[in-house]
């Protein structure tokens, strides 16, 4: 009964056990996404993104008329001017008025329709940098990801050499005391073991130091391990597109260049607006007053009651205004030549890193055919170095070849297998970058 109980609480803490490493598995995806949500710099993006927002609503806003209401009221003492008949009086009196105003541009050469068009451009620019620099966090994780993943990986390819080299140092150290090997052998051995055993050390430290970067790239303060899930190896591919239907795909949707292109869009009704400067200007106002006095008397040489001053002194005014500019020190002409220069800068920006990217395109697919075809070639070097070093540790047991001859087929057996690690990784980089230049962001899958 004790023993079926034992093997009960085995059981459930075995499974517990595997549960909590899958939930403590970070996949690359969850990397990013992690990366994404907790960076303070996006999320000060998100800030100006909203602040542009707000300039485009009140850009809206402009085209609506300015009404302002105001209201005055004071004890007038001695000599003063009576503000009902605009005679000059001696007395105290206390009067009161109340005015609405209204204006409104009616044309100012379509500077407030360009003003619009322009913070809708600035807008879309802000929201395509913030997702760009999301984009360039996402490839940032990924290359930290992936260097833990190859020390990782050299990690294990140096504990596995320094173990055999170990193991081997032991048999050395049995056949010098049977006299089989001579001292200076086993003095190469132990120094090679030590040599090795510094290489673990070293790519253990190259190992933690990776890590810390991808966590300083995640903004995780954890201080735990990060446990990694291992990429999927790599596989035959299909056929890739011809670099130009890659480079056209991904210019329809890259935020990158739609944040370029929005800002040569907002330099163009920058201009816009610049010019129309040189164009008349028409505004409408209108206005509404009234006023309370206590100079205003009847017949009898009463004071006139409020609400009836109210109705009586009811005045309005309609009006409009028309402004030519004519002469401005050439101060117009000189900001329009300047906005035209801005333009031309915008065009030469986005032209030059249409081309970059266009070449960057290219030599990634170049460089993902080549890296698939070394991947294949190192695996069949590394199982060619296999065999050769199994045979070499046959030998060396019978005596057949000296330590130096040992190592040297160690060695190469370690580099070729460093070789295929490197070149899966690599592979798998450049095969995620291929997948988002053709619009997948993969870490959103």
């Amino acid at each position: 009964m004790a023993s079926r109980k034992t093997i009960l609480i085995f059981i459930f803490w075995f499974v517990v056990g595997n549960a909590l490493v899958a939930q403590n598995t970070w996949t690359l995806n969850k990397c990013i996404s992690f990366s994404i949500e907790n960076n303070i710099g996006l999320r000060q993006m998100e800030i100006q993104e909203k602040m542009a927002t707000e300039d485009l609503n009140q850009s809206k806003r402009a085209l609506l008329p300015g009404i302002n209401a105001s209201s005055r009221a004071g004890i007038s003492f001695g000599r003063s001017v009576d503000p009902n008949t605009n005679d000059i009086v001696n007395n105290e009196f206390f009067n009161n008025s109340y005015d609405v105003n209204a204006s409104m541009t009616l044309f100012n050469g379509f500077r407030l329709i360009n003003q619009i068009e322009y913070q809708k451009f600035r807008k879309k620019a802000s929201e395509m940098k913030r997702l760009s620099t999301a984009d360039d966090l996402a490839f940032g994780v990924m290359t930290s990801y992936f260097e833990v993943l190859y020390y990782k990986g050299m990690l294990e390819i140096a504990k596995k050499q320094v173990e055999t080299s170990g193991i081997n140092l032991k048999k050395i150290e049995r056949q010098v005391e049977l006299g089989m090997k001579s001292k200076p052998d086993l003095l190469d051995m132990q120094a090679n073991y030590e040599s090795e055993e510094l290489r673990r050390i070293q790519v253990e430290n190259s190992l933690k130091t990776s890590m810390l970067q991808l966590k300083q790239r995640m903004n995780l303060t954890d201080t735990t391990s990060l446990v990694l899930a291992e990429e999927r190896t790599i596989a035959e591919t299909a056929s890739q597109p011809v670099s130009e239907n890659l480079f056209n795909s991904y210019l329809k949707w890259s935020p990158y260049f739609q944040s370029f292109e929005a800002q040569l869009k907002a330099s163009r009704r920058m201009l816009a607006i610049t010019r129309s400067q040189l164009y008349p200007s028409i505004s409408a106002y209108g206005s509404v007053g009234t006023g309370y006095y206590e100079t205003t008397k009847d017949e009898l040489g009463k004071t006139i009651r409020f609400g009836t001053q109210i109705d009586n002194n009811l005045s309005q005014y309609l009006g409009g205004s028309l402004n030519i500019p004519i002469f401005s020190r050439w101060a117009v002409r000189s900001d329009i030549k300047k906005a035209k220069l801005e333009v031309e800068q915008a065009q030469n920006t986005l032209a030059q890193e249409k081309q970059k990217l266009y070449f960057e395109m290219a030599n990634n697919l170049n460089e993902l055919e080549a890296i698939e075809k070394e991947y294949n070639q190192y695996k069949k070097q590394r199982d060619a170095d296999q065999l050769a070093f199994q045979a070499a540790e046959k030998k060396i047991e019978q005596g057949l070849i000296n330590v130096v001859d040992f190592y040297i087929a160690k060695n190469r057996l370690a580099n070729s297998e460093s070789n295929v690690l490197k070149s899966r990784l690599q592979w798998e980089v450049k095969k995620k970058i291929l997948d988002f230049y053709s619009g997948k962001r993969f870490w959103e899958e």
